[in-house]
């Protein structure tokens, strides 16, 4: 530990691997870092939930497929109407995720982890 201004500070590590080898510097996480680390794990779990509880809810409440008796034109009619409930229903479900997931986490958590892994490490002088 090096002392600085009365106040420890964790030591940057370096390791080498010889003369073939690169250098490679070990540091302590930052508090960006920690948090951000939390921020993807929260948003990742988010994201996961709200897909198992739409797709829980989407397969519990699909509209049940008709009874095919009767003339084929009432078959028609009324595979012609389940088709369209079907639709109606299957794009709400996919706008409740859009709405929830793509257009606000997953933005956020790729924000994030870009950050978090794109940055280049300040090198000490």
């Amino acid at each position: 530990m090096s002392a600085q201004d009365g106040k420890s500070q964790p030591e940057t590590v370096r390791i080498s691997e010889g003369a073939a080898g690169g250098v490679v510097d070990v540091r302590p996480t930052s508090f960006l870092e920690r948090w951000g680390t939390v921020f993807v794990a929260w948003g990742l779990a988010w994201m996961l939930l709200v897909a198992s509880v739409l797709l829980g809810y989407y397969l519990l409440h699909l509209p049940a497929f008709p009874s095919t008796t009767g003339t084929p034109a009432d078959v028609k009619v009324s595979l012609d109407i389940h088709k369209e409930i079907y639709e109606q229903y299957h794009d709400s479900i996919t706008n409740v995720f859009d709405l929830l997931v793509t257009k606000t986490v997953l933005p956020l958590v790729t924000l994030l982890l870009g950050y978090l892994f794109g940055k280049t490490p300040s090198r000490p002088s």
